[in-house]
């Protein structure tokens, strides 16, 4: 697995939960050491280790942990410099996911070993879509799935999205069903709503 990944699980789980917990992960995971190198290259294990022993010790799924990373790599500050990347790809969250076709090939040219996902969305309805994902590493789409969310929540927009780890179109893949219910929708608008 790729330092950088590695290195992102590290700054969630220390920012997160704390220092101690970082460490204790660590300790569990039979890690010699407490910091990834964002440009290394680790062994998978090594990753499936640090992330079985820290669902042990905060007593949640591991799907239930990569989803909150996604969301943490979207909105934190540590991490700023990927959501302005991601934004990017348009001026709300339609112009984004329409960008996710491209987002492999991007990132290949930037970061040629880092593990990402290959994307292909297809439009079913002008407000309706299906996001297929065949990530290199298999068990990785709660990380997805934890960053569509966030980032519909950074353009506005109200969304309902499904998770299907298999598709019809590969049987190794993840697909996600995304209805956008609606694209200008805020905190502030809700909030009108609810008081009216």
């Amino acid at each position: 697995m790729h330092g950088m990944i590695n290195r992102g699980l590290q700054c969630y789980i220390r920012d997160i939960h704390g220092v101690d917990v970082w460490e204790e992960t660590c300790e569990q995971a039979k890690l010699s050491f407490y910091n990834f190198e964002t440009m290394l290259t680790y062994d998978d294990a090594t990753t499936e280790d640090l992330l079985k022993s820290f669902s042990t010790l905060i007593n949640r799924s591991r799907e239930e942990i990569l989803e909150d990373f996604g969301t943490y790599v979207v909105s934190e500050e540590t991490l700023s410099a990927v959501r302005r990347l991601l934004k990017l790809g348009g001026n709300n969250y339609v112009d984004f996911l329409q960008s996710l076709n491209f987002v492999y090939d991007r990132a290949k040219m930037a970061v040629p070993d880092l593990d990402i996902p290959t994307m292909e969305l297809i439009a079913n309805a002008p407000n309706q879509f299906t996001l297929h994902t065949r990530f290199q590493k298999r068990g990785y789409g709660a990380a997805l799935l934890g960053l569509l969310r966030a980032l519909a929540d950074d353009y506005g927009a109200l969304v309902s999205i499904e998770h299907c780890h298999k598709s019809q179109k590969f049987a190794d893949e993840d697909c996600f069903n995304i209805t956008i219910l609606r694209e200008d929708w805020s905190s502030e608008k809700y909030l009108e709503l609810v008081k009216h």
